[in-house]
C-alpha cells in the first residue's frame, strides 16, 4: 500500500463527516480533538522522541470477497482507527507497524 494514498485518505476521513454524524453523534468535534492530539507514524524512526508502548492493536476488517476486497477498506480505515484506539487510551501517538496492526504509544 502506498503511505501518500494513507496519508490521503486519512485526511478526507478527518475532514469529511456526515450530516447524521454531525448532528446526532457530534463525530465531528471527536474527529477534530482526535486530529490534534494524536499522531500517526507510519515508521518508528520518524519520531523524535523516547516513548514507551502502552498497547498493541490490530484492525482486520469484515471482508466479503465478492463485494469488496480488503485493501481499499485498508486504506481507508486503518489509520483512523489507530488513531480512535490511541485518542481512547488517552495515549499520544499511534505507529502503523504493517497492514494490520499498529502500536499504541506515549511520549516520556
Amino acid at each position: 500500500m502506498s503511505t501518500k494514498d494513507l496519508r490521503e485518505n486519512y485526511e478526507n476521513k478527518i475532514q469529511n463527516t456526515s450530516f447524521l454524524g454531525k448532528a446526532l453523534f457530534k463525530t465531528d468535534v471527536k474527529k477534530k480533538d482526535t486530529y490534534d492530539n494524536i499522531d500517526v507514524y507510519l515508521n518508528e524512526n520518524e519520531i523524535n522522541k523516547e516513548f514507551e508502548v502502552i498497547a498493541y492493536g490490530q484492525y482486520t476488517p469484515l471482508v466479503i470477497p465478492i463485494l469488496r476486497p480488503e485493501r481499499p477498506r485498508l486504506e481507508k480505515y486503518l489509520l483512523w482507527k489507530a488513531a480512535r484506539k490511541a485518542r481512547k487510551l488517552n495515549a499520544d501517538a499511534t505507529i502503523i507497524d504493517d497492514k494490520n496492526h499498529f502500536r499504541v504509544i506515549k511520549y516520556k
